[in-house]
């Protein structure tokens, strides 16, 4: 089994409602140790992915990569829609510096349909 998919395993056993550092009370210490290895994991991971990838190449904005699907609907929240923005636009956006990401809004100006998508992504 990969690491990426026992961590998925270990993430089904914790509740949704303790996804902060917080621990609920329905969950022993063992669980909530794994969930923080891993979560430290995951943001070493997306700040490898922003050094490597994409500083030096950007994502480009999502209604450019699927044009074809509008902000509302539901692929924008799950599976490969949900990945793309978690994985690379909003992990550029944690990372990039103010100069970086003004740029990139100069290149990739806000599509209508997307207005207040780049405030969301803004930390």
């Amino acid at each position: 089994m990969n690491i990426y998919k026992a961590l998925a395993l270990i993430l089904m056993l914790i509740p949704i409602s303790s996804m902060g550092s917080e621990k609920q009370a329905n969950t022993t210490d063992e669980q909530q140790d794994k969930y923080l290895e891993h979560r430290a994991a995951w943001e070493k991971m997306l700040k490898e992915r922003y050094d490597k990838e994409l500083k030096h190449n950007p994502p480009i904005p999502p209604w450019i990569k699927f044009p074809d699907y509008h902000p509302s609907e539901i692929f924008w929240r799950m599976g490969e829609g949900e990945s793309y923005i978690s994985d690379y636009v909003s992990t550029y956006f944690k990372y990039a510096s103010k100069a970086e990401i003004n740029a990139y809004k100069i290149k990739y100006p806000e599509h209508a349909d997307w207005r207040g998508t780049y405030k969301r992504f803004e930390h």
